[in-house]
């Protein structure tokens, strides 16, 4: 488990099956990250526009009723948000050359919670947005303190 005091990298997942969406961001959250939920292209978008603390966006490729695809998403997230990681997640397609962006990741599902939380930190540190320093610690100098 995270340090529950540690400051938490902020994610968005975008998952349209209700079910994977609840087990993928229990998942994140278990491994120590803030995970904003999103089940449309459009709510994606909307919170990548205001929430500029989200880091990094997990993106099912396959989104029902939705005329782009996880990959179209990524692209227009990469174009718009450069400083941005993505990590592309599918049980169905494999994605062809140029179909995603510089510097995406890739994970086939099924994933265990560990695979899925491996896979996000991999394009997170290539991205120089994981690990210390990473994420400005907000806590008193000395560290948290039980209040027991």
């Amino acid at each position: 488990m995270a340090d529950p005091f540690a400051p938490q990298p902020a994610v968005l997942l975008v998952e349209d099956d209700p079910v994977q969406l609840m087990e993928a961001a229990a998942a994140l959250r278990e491994a120590g990250y803030a995970v904003a939920e999103a089940s449309t292209v459009a709510a994606a978008q909307a919170h990548l526009a205001a929430r500029p603390e989200l880091v990094a966006m997990v993106a099912d490729v396959d989104l029902a009723g939705a005329p782009l695809t996880g990959f179209s998403l990524a692209k227009a997230v990469a174009a718009r948000w450069p400083e941005r990681a993505i990590l592309i997640v599918s049980g169905l397609v494999w994605p062809a050359e140029g179909e995603m962006p510089m510097g995406a990741g890739y994970l086939r599902k099924p994933f265990t919670a560990d695979g899925l939380a491996k896979a996000l930190r991999a394009v997170l540190t290539a991205r120089g947005l994981e690990g210390p320093g990473a994420v400005p610690d907000l806590r008193p100098a000395g560290g948290a303190q039980d209040p027991r």
